[in-house]
């Protein structure tokens, strides 16, 4: 028995030359680097949205926390354009008489803090780039910078320090039901 040879001369070997192998790796390459970036530009955005929505409940919050107070205003006895001392009715005491508190709305730093006369300062948002108030008389009327007892409506403006440098503003306006 002989051997068999391979058939030499005008048949074709099957197979990727160097120069293929090395266009394929080049562009299997390129292809990797865009999906990369792509990924990473996803969740970049998905971080950036969630901060956004971290802050965005954050100033919520602290708006519906404002609006409950000022809701049982009885007397604001100061007020300017960045703070609000008044006193809110939250009850009755046992013997009848309305339990009314003081407290006072200020930003302090980066923080929005809501002091309520006895020492208790509770930090109603952090991250707060401003707080900005301002008073009406109606609801369709001019903003005013100071309270006086014709005003009737409370407006508060708070803008929060966001995501990569962006800020987000929250606005309500209350009427204060025991004025």
């Amino acid at each position: 028995m002989t051997p068999r040879l391979p058939p030499t001369g005008s048949s074709k070997q099957a197979g990727f030359s160097l120069i293929e192998m090395i266009m394929v790796l080049l562009l299997l390459g390129v292809m990797g680097v865009g999906l990369g970036f792509g990924i990473s530009h996803v969740v970049n955005g998905f971080m950036v949205s969630r901060e956004a929505a971290a802050v965005a409940a954050k100033g919520q919050l602290a708006l519906i926390r404002l609006a409950r107070e000022f809701r049982v205003v009885t007397s604001v006895t100061s007020a300017s354009a960045t703070s609000i001392t008044f006193v809110a009715l939250h009850g009755v005491n046992p013997d009848g008489t309305p339990d009314n508190q003081t407290y006072t709305v200020t930003k302090s730093g980066d923080t929005i803090t809501l002091n309520d006369g006895g020492g208790n300062n509770d930090i109603l948002v952090d991250q707060v780039n401003s707080l900005a108030f301002a008073y009406f008389d109606t609801y369709g009327g001019s903003a005013e910078t100071t309270w006086t007892v014709d005003r009737t409506i409370i407006q508060v403006t708070i803008v929060l320090n966001g995501p990569e440098g962006s800020t987000l503003s929250f606005t309500t306006r209350v009427t204060p039901r025991n004025i």
